[in-house]
């Protein structure tokens, strides 16, 4: 490159510091850069030229582009020639602020260093905008992963005027990824005063990927506010409504969306999906179903839908879900390429690198509450541990989880096949799904192969249907072996239950109820779970005990319309609205204080609860199950049955009401049993965190001999 040119981009950058919203000088260093063949470069000032153009961009999105690369990941040695072309580059530019910005970033694995403060210095003298340079380094850092350095850069930003609202959201994420809430929060409200409607949707949804939701809704109805008919603002309005269960809401704007945007599949979809968010999980099956369907793709997240909602009807037989499990991914692997050859060392003995594949490590998911403490008590001296975090949400769990892993990799934003490569970069010999078809999977990870040994583990009660799943992990009782014909996987069986209880936050006992109180059944789990089968059986017993109530808690059950349903339904089977109070949700903590009012909990079928049947016992209250004939369904057996309790276990809906009415007749008895109850939880296989880590250690190292040893003509064995 001739010395004209670089000094044209040297001076051209000065020129942008003088009028940095000038569009006709972005346009010049563009083409500077496009002679020079700096793409990295090219793309940046052609991101800046269409968004002072309100155009799209036209950059080479499908090359591959070492700024998306490199930046927002952590520094490694993959980077080295890159940085020293920029060097090179750099010794003889150095007024390109640009190349300088993101050689200071790659120097950031000597963050601190005389050469990184060198190049800083350059890149603040020259910055076209006021904090641009401490913005991106905040931001490639969070990406990262590095929220430390993130608000070491992003902080020094507070004071620059006009305010950088991107940069005070930006910080406001670090902080609270590091666990600073309340100064998050001061960053968020600062961000929200700009007067721009698309970066408060941004905004937005950023912070309700957080749970903030009724700040998102704050935030989007300013930036309505000045561009009212927004079909993206009002579609993440709807969105967020529905996400908190506010489905009046969720409705009234999904109809506004479809005034402006008749043909908007994905709005269609969630208003034909409202039943099911109402608890009606049959004709949400059926119109899920009608949508895959219609879609023709089998590739499409709506075969995951299928599958989950699948879970929870009561008119199929357990062989026709696990049919149809198996079919919906069949039509995916179709299509897909698995890797088949893995260079690992085969060494039985040797530290095994076990990789988790996970969104949910924040604090009211179920992944949290159980694979937390897991991860926490894991033999970093026989296993490294690495996360592949696919989530946007963080909080003092997520870190704690981070502190827990041997490496924390930030994958949320990158698709299958990189996130396919990035696993098997890191030599993973077990990889572990803690999804399934939940909503923020990525099992196509899985159908591609990432590793030698694959398994799913807690976070999907039923077989996955995938083929390169190798394993599913349960127990004698949710996985037996006369049920293998259920599942796709192996079949590999923890001793004891597949779940362990180990509360990550002190949850204390309620008060004693009162001897003249009077009796209260109670079920805090989601609506969708209590399907016309659970309700005979419920009905039955309340019909049996008239003077009794049934609470009823769910986060649907904010909604009057959902109330309303399920009212008619109990009256249609004979009860009336005085023997039914119904609650929305509320903090955990005030949940769990909600089981003192409680005495006896009653699970539903055919999904059983998983996490409320276990806060119900660890507050000290006795769980009524039905044992079904697949894994969703015999989740609450295998609770009692690792408890010691398996006279709470029904095999069919008579034993269910009269072991009901046993205990009714024991009330007395119950209530001030809810100390020796939680004992008993602790005393048993259940809540025995130590013992259940060295079983799941002992568990991975099976698999892997099992894997070593070549036995793959063996399909269907338990591993116990």
């Amino acid at each position: 490159m001739s010395r004209e040119s670089k000094l044209r981009i040297t001076n051209l950058w000065k020129e942008i510091q003088q009028h940095p919203t000038e569009p006709i000088l972005w346009s010049k260093i563009n083409i500077e850069y496009k002679k020079a063949r700096l793409r990295e470069q090219e793309n940046y000032t052609s991101v800046q030229l269409a968004r002072l153009t309100n155009q799209k961009s036209a950059t080479r999105g499908q090359e591959p582009d070492k700024a998306n690369q490199y930046l927002s990941g952590p520094i490694t040695d993959e980077c080295t020639p890159w940085e020293k072309a920029l060097a090179e580059w750099v010794d003889e530019c150095e007024g390109d602020w640009l190349s300088c910005l993101y050689l200071s970033r790659l120097l950031d694995r000597n963050k601190n260093s005389d050469q990184q403060h060198q190049l800083l210095n350059q890149c603040l003298q020259s910055e076209p905008i006021p904090g641009e340079t401490m913005h991106w380094i905040g931001v490639w850092r969070l990406n990262s992963g590095d929220h430390t350095g993130a608000i070491e850069a992003l902080s020094q930003l507070v004071d620059v005027r006009p305010l950088r609202h991107g940069s005070m959201l930006y910080l406001g994420e670090a902080l609270l990824k590091a666990g600073n809430t309340k100064a998050a929060e001061v960053a968020f409200t600062r961000a929200s005063t700009s007067q721009n409607p698309n970066f408060l949707r941004m905004m937005a949804e950023r912070v309700s990927n957080n749970n903030y939701w009724q700040e998102a809704i704050e935030i989007l109805e300013l930036s309505l506010k000045l561009d009212e008919d927004n079909v993206q603002s009002l579609q993440l309005l709807a969105e967020i409504h529905w996400d908190s269960y506010q489905l009046e809401e969720a409705e009234k704007v999904f109809n506004r969306i479809l005034q402006l945007d008749p043909q908007n599949r994905d709005v269609r979809y969630k208003i034909n999906a409202l039943p099911g968010r109402r608890g009606d999980a049959r004709a949400h099956l059926a119109l899920v179903e009608k949508h895959y369907a219609e879609a023709q793709d089998p590739q499409s997240r709506l075969a995951s839908s299928v599958a989950m909602t699948s879970l929870y009807v009561d008119n199929r037989t357990p062989e026709a879900i696990a049919e149809l499990h198996q079919k919906l991914c069949s039509a995916i692997s179709r299509n897909i390429e698995a890797k088949t050859n893995f260079e690992n060392n085969k060494d039985e003995n040797r530290v095994l690198c076990i990789g988790l594949v996970t969104g949910d490590f924040h604090r009211q998911h179920p992944i949290n509450l159980f694979m937390l403490p897991l991860l926490e008590r894991i033999n970093k001296e026989k296993f490294k541990v690495i996360v592949f975090y696919t989530g946007a949400m963080h909080d003092t769990y997520t870190a704690r989880a981070q502190t827990a892993s041997s490496r924390w990799i930030e994958c949320g934003n990158i698709d299958d096949a990189l996130l396919q490569q990035r696993i098997i970069s890191e030599n993973v010999d077990i990889l572990i799904d803690l999804a399934g078809h939940t909503s923020n999977h990525r099992l196509g990870v899985f159908a591609l192969r990432s590793a030698p040994v694959q398994a799913t583990f807690l976070g999907y009660p039923h077989s996955t249907g995938l083929d390169q799943m190798d394993w599913i992990i349960g127990d004698s009782v949710v996985t037996p072996i006369e049920h293998a014909h259920l599942f796709s996987e192996n079949i590999a069986q923890l001793d004891g239950s597949v779940f362990c209880w180990s509360p990550i936050d002190d949850y204390p006992l309620p008060k004693q109820r009162s001897t003249d109180a009077g009796i209260v059944f109670g079920s805090f789990n989601n609506v969708m779970k209590l399907t016309p089968y659970t309700i005979q059986i419920w009905a039955s017993i309340l019909k049996a005990h008239p003077n009794s109530q049934l609470l009823l808690k769910a986060p649907s059950l904010r909604d009057q319309s959902v109330i309303e349903r399920f009212k008619g339904i109990f009256r249609n089977e004979g009860i009336q609205d005085e023997q039914l109070e119904f609650e929305g949700p509320t903090g955990l903590e005030h949940m769990m204080q909600r089981y003192g009012d409680v005495d006896i909990a009653l699970d539903p079928t055919p999904y059983n609860g998983g996490t409320t049947t276990l806060l119900a016992r660890w507050m000290g209250v006795p769980v009524i199950t039905l044992e079904g004939k697949h894994f969703v369904s015999r989740m609450g057996s295998s609770f009692l049955q690792a408890a010691g309790y398996q006279d709470w276990i029904a095999r069919n809906p008579e034993e269910y009401l009269a072991i009901a009415t046993a205990m009714v007749a024991d009330i007395q008895n119950i209530r001030q049993s809810r100390e020796s109850l939680r004992k008993n939880m602790v005393d048993s296989r259940l809540s025995n965190p130590g013992k259940y880590s060295q079983n799941f250690e002992d568990l991975l190292q099976r698999m892997w001999r099992h894997y070593c040893n070549n036995n793959s003509e063996q399909h269907l064995i338990a591993i116990n």
